[in-house]
């Protein structure tokens, strides 16, 4: 039974002890572009006195790719990315069109940025072959990345997550139903990818769905709130493929808290759903793309609809997880997105301004150009002809981002948030003192 209203629970239990709050993004691919604009941003200290050589200040310029949205996964207790690629210090590793690899620093950027989760079972996890897979494992695990949705083994590649949070358990199992073509090893003891295919590709091997929806319901009896992360439906298009909307209801029927997907490249919607025996889940079916070079040519038209810069349109979305008495069940609390949209200079930048992408958060761009508007408005006698090319400039900017808003919020039905721009502010949970309680989750209710 579908009921969004179900996600919003009774402020009383706002106040909770120790809500746990997750941070879910989209895709992050590492286009080669993406490459060149974390090079033209790198900075490097001095030489040691010992000679060598020079390191990076800021994880050879990734730190600056996701520099915006970097406080707000900090500042969750969990913050997880689908991480669209192998990652490989390999100089000799291949790279085009939809084949893909990112160097170790980019992991490092992750983690800096407030990263502990990342979902690898999608279908760029073998571009680099199987030891490209198994190399990317230990790329996170250096940089201290948890990871689900791949492994060294077929076993390993199934094997959940679990993150102690606030005094929960929280568990994390990720799958793919898209393998560009590929199928498993027949050997078990080889790397795999965890994968449920779709009926075109049922004689690849990987699990069936009811296969699928019984690793969740193993896996849920584990842990006090399981998150599945699937790599599923149909690229570009904004509705959900008619399985995924089955799947998805029957993983949470088995269990899980909720099902975050990734895959379309464009944002889909959101969905509350009711299970059987009364608990509250969610599906969020595509995060759409969070750090990407699609749709870089796209140019705020009044006259158009928006629909040619989808590619670059993303959300966070934050999930408060809640005991409402000690000992008793997890449940959902608050659910609400942040819009966020790719920012990529392709177009329009100034003679010599340095190619730039970035994800940002559209409400804290609409407030900053918001300010700068007023302040022009407040100068002093008529504007000059600089002032005048800035003011339409920044007319032009703030109508292009409130468009992508609301291109955003169509996808949250009735019950559903957007989250405050402001950052609550919290203390670590240590032996004495209290946790303070989260904030809201939300400014405004959401008006697709």
């Amino acid at each position: 039974m579908l009921s969004p209203s179900l996600l919003l629970v009774p402020l009383l239990f706002a106040t909770a002890p120790h809500p746990v709050e997750l941070v879910f993004g989209g895709d992050v691919i590492p286009h080669g572009e993406v490459k060149e604009v974390a090079r033209l941003h790198a900075r490097t200290g001095t030489v040691p006195p010992e000679g060598g050589v020079a390191p990076s200040l800021n994880n050879e310029g990734w730190d600056h790719i996701f520099g915006p949205i970097a406080d707000v996964l900090r500042t969750a207790d969990v913050g997880v990315l689908n991480l669209e690629t192998p990652v490989t210090d390999n100089k000799k590793a291949v790279t085009r069109e939809l084949l893909f690899n990112a160097p170790s620093a980019m992991a490092r950027a992750l983690a800096a940025s407030g990263v502990k989760v990342v979902s690898t079972g999608n279908n760029h996890a073998r571009d680099q072959l199987p030891a490209g897979l198994v190399e990317t494992l230990r790329h996170l695990d250096a940089a201290g990345i948890r990871h689900t949705g791949t492994g060294a083994t077929k076993d390993a590649a199934w094997e959940p997550v679990f993150v102690e949070a606030r005094g929960m358990k929280v568990g994390f199992l990720s799958f793919t139903r898209w393998l560009n073509g590929f199928s498993n090893p027949k050997e078990g003891a080889a790397p795999h990818v965890a994968f449920v295919p779709y009926p075109v590709h049922r004689f690849h091997r990987g699990l069936t769905t009811e296969e699928a929806v019984e690793k969740v319901r193993e896996v849920a009896g584990t842990c006090d709130a399981l998150v599945v992360l699937v790599h599923w439906g149909t690229e570009y298009s904004d509705t959900p493929h008619p399985d995924d909307r089955k799947l998805g209801r029957e993983m949470l029927e088995a269990g899980a808290l909720a099902v975050v997907g990734h895959h379309p490249h464009v944002l889909q919607p959101l969905e509350g759903y009711s299970t059987a025996d009364g608990r509250r889940g969610l599906i969020a079916y595509s995060l759409g793309n969070l750090v990407a070079n699609q749709d870089r040519f796209y140019s705020h038209s009044e006259k158009g609809k928006g629909k040619a810069g989808d590619k670059r349109d993303s959300m966070l979305l934050r999930v408060t997880l809640l005991r409402p008495a000690p000992g008793g069940k997890v449940m959902l609390g608050d659910v609400a997105v942040l819009p966020v949209w790719i920012e990529n200079n392709a177009v329009g930048r100034r003679r010599k301004e340095a190619r730039n992408i970035q994800p940002v958060l559209i409400d804290r761009e609409v407030e900053a150009v918001t300010e700068r508007l007023e302040a022009l408005a407040a100068r002093e006698g008529a504007l000059d002809k600089e002032g005048k090319v800035e003011k339409g400039q920044l007319e032009r900017r703030l109508a292009g981002s409130q468009l992508r808003r609301e291109r955003i919020l169509r996808m949250l039905p009735a019950g559903f948030l957007v989250a405050s721009s402001e950052l609550r502010q919290r203390t670590a949970v240590g032996p004495v003192g209290p946790v303070p309680a989260p904030e809201s989750g939300a400014a405004a209710q959401a008006a697709p």
